[in-house]
């Protein structure tokens, strides 16, 4: 996959070209990353727009290039289909208050959980910003 500094201008995939897209959560090689805790009410918001909004699907999956042991990543989500979501084959992009969108590849979650990456606190306020925190 691309690596993409976080808020850097977006160039990849279809958008419209009079918005603002900033890239969030392209991770991989030896690219450094912000890291810290992310509540876990973000995470859930997250993966919620995850499978309501996927954009850019690809026919194939991309494994994480962090991880040691790459392998198709998936993770327990009930409002998924059979309860578990599989991530890193498509994009979730998130409009913010401003009008900006987030554009974060669907391996976001891992990243955050597998490897403490911490997302732009602006990408964080968007996320939470369009929540219908399903089951909750």
């Amino acid at each position: 996959m691309t690596t993409y500094q976080d808020l850097s201008t977006y160039v990849y995939g279809d958008h419209d070209p009079a918005a603002t897209v900033l890239n969030v959560g392209w991770l991989g090689g030896r690219a450094s990353f912000t890291t810290g805790d992310v509540d876990a009410e973000v995470r859930y918001a997250l993966l919620e727009a995850i499978v309501r909004d996927q954009v850019n699907v690809m026919r194939g999956w991309h494994s994480c290039e962090l991880c040691t042991e790459p392998s198709p990543v998936v993770v327990p989500f009930e409002p998924a289909r059979d309860g578990k979501l599989r991530l890193g084959h498509a994009e979730v992009h998130v409009t913010g208050a401003d009008g900006v969108v987030y554009a974060a590849p669907t391996l976001i979650v891992h990243y955050i959980d597998a490897h403490n990456y911490r997302p732009p606190q602006q990408f964080i306020d968007a996320v939470m910003a369009n929540s219908r925190s399903w089951g909750k």
